[in-house]
Parts: structure tokens; sequence; C-alpha cells
């Protein structure tokens, strides 16, 4: 859908935003008339209309059979997005309640992650979706290990974020507190700075020679069970808000078209797909996918706007899914500000 935009006027893309600008808030096709109306155009109606023929031959407009107006196109929007936007500022009210939103991160991340999505689903009368971090791809910074009885132990690991998880192991026989600490110690030294998926590869090369050692055969239950404590593939959660917002939009009283965004909802795949395929292609920018950009053919007709979050060397992501239409320099500012909340966060540990 890219394509050079030389091709364009400086009266065309004038032209080219205002009909963007008020299609988005209308939701109907815009004529020559309301441009020249609302915008103070010093041309005529006809020169307008010479402007928006233009644009619909270059594909930047399609010209819906039932109206005189003209509505964007794919290519319209991507130009708009990538040289006419300007994103907007968000309101003091708005900045107050993305500032008493991050007071809550730090006393329940997983909580706060939930809350993420219904905050910015009601700022945008959208679909929200957050995804939280893979504990797997932090760096492990310290492990507790604490008697709970005689054979049956707590671990706590915390990593560089200063988030945490648990779990309860059973030794096989009883384990005195000082062996404990010991073999805590031995953990903490050899795995401290290393990313949890490569300890969990690794670690029977990396307690080797202390296992001969270990009559306890805890060490071996670490190597056994590596998966289960430094992986945790379950840990990673995807939350939702505002299905009841992006259902009142006229796009979605088409019923195959809010089929696709029901699909989404309940399909976990697609969600990664559509979120977490491209985490990777701009670290820290707050990316846009317009129709079918996002190459689901369930939300054709919705645009996707999303951005990474890090929690020390981990990354979640939040984004927002609607149509085509949105308004995406208001949802820039959004998801951008509530990516750079969680990206301030800072956990005591």
């Amino acid at each position: 859908m890219q394509r050079d935009h030389v091709d364009l006027t400086n009266r065309e893309r004038e032209v080219l935003q205002y009909i963007i600008q008020n299609f988005i808030v209308t939701a109907n096709p815009i004529a020559s008339k309301t441009l020249i109306e609302k915008h103070n155009l010093n041309v005529s109606s006809a020169t307008i209309r010479n402007d928006m023929n233009s644009l619909e031959l270059k594909g930047y407009l399609d010209h819906p059979h039932t109206s005189s107006g003209r509505v964007p196109t794919e290519l319209g929007y991507r130009f708009y997005v990538n040289s006419l936007m300007q994103v907007s500022r968000l309101s003091n009210e708005e900045q107050k309640v993305l500032d008493d939103f991050s007071e809550t991160l730090v006393s329940d991340f997983d909580d706060a992650v939930q809350s993420a999505a219904r905050l910015l689903a009601r700022l945008s009368n959208l679909l929200a979706v957050t995804i939280t971090p893979k504990l797997a791809d932090g760096i492990f910074k310290r492990m507790e290990l604490i008697e709970l009885s005689s054979t049956r132990i707590l671990i706590v690991l915390t990593i560089d974020s200063g988030l945490m998880r648990t779990l309860t192991i059973e030794a096989q026989t009883s384990i005195q507190r000082g062996n404990l600490e010991k073999i805590a110690r031995v953990l903490n030294e050899r795995l401290s700075g290393l990313r949890l998926n490569k300890i969990s590869k690794k670690i029977g090369e990396m307690l080797a020679d202390y296992e001969k050692d270990d009559d306890t055969g805890l060490i071996r239950i670490f190597i056994d069970r590596a998966d289960s404590i430094f992986e945790d593939r379950q840990v990673r959660k995807f939350h939702f808000g505002g299905v009841e917002y992006i259902a009142l939009q006229p796009e979605f009283s088409d019923l195959s078209n809010y089929r696709g965004i029901i699909e989404l909802l309940e399909k976990e795949d697609l969600i990664v797909h559509l979120l977490e395929d491209n985490m990777d292609e701009s670290k820290d920018a707050v990316r846009i996918r317009i129709g079918t950009e996002n190459r689901l053919q369930q939300i054709e007709q919705c645009s996707v706007v999303s951005a990474n979050y890090n929690i020390g060397s981990i990354r979640g992501t939040i984004g927002l899914v609607g149509p085509t239409r949105m308004d995406y320099a208001r949802m820039v500012a959004l998801v951008d500000q509530l990516a750079g909340r969680f990206n301030r966060v800072k956990f005591d540990t």
C-alpha cells in the first residue's frame, strides 16, 4: 500500500487532510461544499471537486455510489498518517487520569495491566488490548528458597525489573534450612545476570559440578524442572476492554465486520499475530496498521494502533483496534502516553 506521494499538489494534500478529518467525525462521505464551508477555502466548489476527482484517480479517495461525496481509502489514510497527521495533545483531564493510573502500577502490576485495557478503551471508545510481558525474557536477579515444611519449598524468583513469580516444589527427602540457604547462594552466584530462557536451557551445564556434591537432590529438581521454574509459559496474559464501545461504531452495524472482532476476542493466536508478530520491528515507536496491512481477513476493515512497553528487560504490548476511520492523531497520543507510564515504573526490590 506504500507509494511515492510526490504526485500530490499542496492543495490536494490539504483537501485530503480535511476530508479525512471530517470523515473521522461524521462517518459520512464528504462533499466539496462541506469543505468550503467548514474550512473557508478561497476556491470554487468546482475546483475542489476537480481536486477530489484527482485524488480518487490516484487512489487516495473513493466515491460511494449512493453519495456525491468522497471517503478515504487505505492509501489515503496511510498518506495522512505518514505525512499530514499531527499527534494530538491530550487534555489536562486525560493526563490526570493517566497519572492516577500510574500510581497503581507498582502496587499490583498484573491487575494494572488488566486495568490498562479498560482505561484505554474508556478513553478511546475502541477495543483495547494489553499483553503482559514474558517473564522468561527477564534477567535473573535473585532467588529465595523458603521452607514451608520439611520437604515443601517456596521459590521466590525476582527478575531485574523487580517483578516476581512464586511456586512451590517438593523435595524427595527432608532438607534442612542451612542446606536451603547454601543452595540458594549457589543458584544466585551461578545464575545472576542471565536471561531466564537461557537458564532453562543451560542450567544442567551451569550446575553440573555442584550437583555431584549435592546430597539433598534439590539441584537435580531445579535441573529437571527448569522449564516450569524459569520459562513459565502460562504467565503471558491477554486483556481486553471496550467490546461495548466498538459495537457502537457505525462500521460494525454490519454483522460481518463485527463478527471479525468477536473472532479476534475468541482466538488467542489471532491476537498474537496481530500485536506480537512485530514487537521488535519498532521497539519504542507507536505502530499503525491500516486495514489489509494487518494481514488478517477478520479485521480488514479495522486499523490497529499499538506500542511496546518495557518493564526492565521484558516487554509487553498495548494496542487499540477500531475502524479505519479512527482518530489516528488522538489514538497515537493515548497509546504512546499509556506505554510511557509503564516505561517509567520503578519497582522496589
